[in-house]
């Protein structure tokens, strides 16, 4: 308890960030929806976000070893304040993909800097402790935002303002924090094919897994709009699936330290995919009823990456689980930047937005199919020599420094 009330600060900074972040997010897919653009257009300005947060992951470190954390931090958090009053100010698509594309590079700047700190400040027994922690209020920030859609009417400014309000009162327990900023050591270096060589199932979950992510936190608003919900539907669609998750992805993934994973992972995946056809179903008779397949598909699908991380950790040695991590995040990356994109299509050509529900569960059943493929070419692996589960959900830079001491970011962008 005394380790969380030390960085208690940086924890509450992210947490309010990400009130603002959620809401924008949610915002964007309202307000797009009501200005006539396309799922197909949505579905390209909301990749811009993820193709922003790959593109961050190789610009930041540099940034971060000229200026340092506390610097970056503060200069981000104001850029992502201004560019979310930006999206109200001129509802543009080509306009909104730029600022998308800056905004991502602005968020993970922001995870990079948190997360260096707090793997800082967290000794080896309590670093699992303390990233759940982390991971658990970022989630319930993501949550709150969400709702913040019912303070305002989304044709207005005034909801665009208040996310940036978020956004910059965040900084302000950050900037003022004492907890020392962290040093940098080398990391170890991991190719993408060397990576897929080791665990070529927890490869392609993570891909998977990007691609689910990416289409409902691109993708999830449009839907709700254009199935005609109101600002309160669209709200508790996202976050009952939020709240799935954040309820779930501890308790799913502690039972896979004792299990063999790889089951572990495919019966989350096909259960995943199950909800998401049973959120379509249920659709059929109120959005209401839709709610209880929502909750359900969190609870399952926001343990995919976690799950695909653990599992290619359980076949690596200590030195190479960091490099491993932040190369799974950038496919994690790739597979949300294509997710909107793929999901908006599927939308468009269907002709109808309830194939939203279907692409998730598309996206859920093809590593469940991949992880049975698996299973019957490599032998398993004994759940006692299975590494410890670490939440996980995806939704940051990698959880950078989870599994080493120092982390020298600007020798890891160069060796990507």
């Amino acid at each position: 308890m005394q380790a969380i009330i030390a960085i208690s600060t940086l924890l509450i900074g992210m947490a309010v960030i990400l009130i603002g972040n959620g809401l924008l997010g949610i915002l964007l897919g309202t307000r797009g929806a009501l200005a006539g653009f396309s799922a197909a257009t949505m579905g390209l300005i909301m990749s811009g976000y993820f193709l922003g947060f790959i593109l961050g992951t190789f610009w930041v470190p540099r940034l971060i070893r000229r200026v340092g954390h506390i610097r970056l931090f503060a200069a981000v958090a104001s850029m992502a304040s201004v560019i979310a009053m930006a999206h109200g100010l001129w509802v543009d698509a080509g306009f909104w993909f730029f600022l998308r594309l800056l905004s991502g590079v602005c968020v993970v700047g922001l995870y990079i800097s948190i997360e260096s700190w707090l793997n800082q400040q967290s000794s080896n027994e309590q670093r699992g402790h303390i990233f759940s922690v982390y991971m658990t209020m970022t989630m319930v920030g993501l949550g709150i935002g969400q709702f913040m859609l019912l303070a305002g009417d989304p044709m207005d400014l005034n909801l665009f303002a208040v996310a940036a309000i978020f956004l910059s009162i965040g900084l302000i327990p950050v900037a003022l924090t004492r907890v020392a900023e962290p040093t940098m050591g080398q990391p170890s270096r991991l190719t993408i094919g060397q990576l897929y060589g080791i665990s070529p199932l927890g490869t392609v979950g993570v891909v998977l897994a990007g691609l689910g992510s990416g289409a409902f936190w691109g993708l999830g608003p449009v839907f709700g709009q254009k199935i005609g919900l109101p600002s309160l539907g669209i709200a508790m669609y996202t976050g009952m699936t939020i709240l799935g998750g954040v309820l779930f992805i501890w308790p799913v993934g502690k039972f896979s330290d004792s299990r063999e994973r790889r089951k572990v992972l495919l019966w989350v995946c096909l259960v995943a995919s199950l909800m998401a056809t049973a959120s379509w179903a249920l659709l059929l008779i109120s959005w209401e009823w839709m709610l209880l397949g929502a909750f359900a598909y969190g609870a399952f699908a926001f343990s995919i990456y976690g799950l695909s991380v653990a599992h290619t950790n359980d076949y690596l040695d200590h030195s190479q689980m960091l490099e491993a991590t932040t190369g799974m995040q950038l496919l994690w990356g790739l597979g949300a930047t294509v997710g909107p994109v793929m999901v908006g299509w599927f939308m468009q050509i269907t002709g109808d937005p309830r194939s939203f529900l279907l692409f998730l569960a598309i996206a859920a059943l093809v590593p469940a199919g991949f992880a049975a493929w698996r299973m019957n070419v490599r032998p398993a692996l004994p759940p006692g020599e299975q590494s410890d589960y670490v939440i996980l959900a995806g939704t940051s830079s990698g959880v950078i420094g989870v599994y080493g001491e120092e982390y020298d970011f600007e020798e890891d962008s160069e060796s990507r």
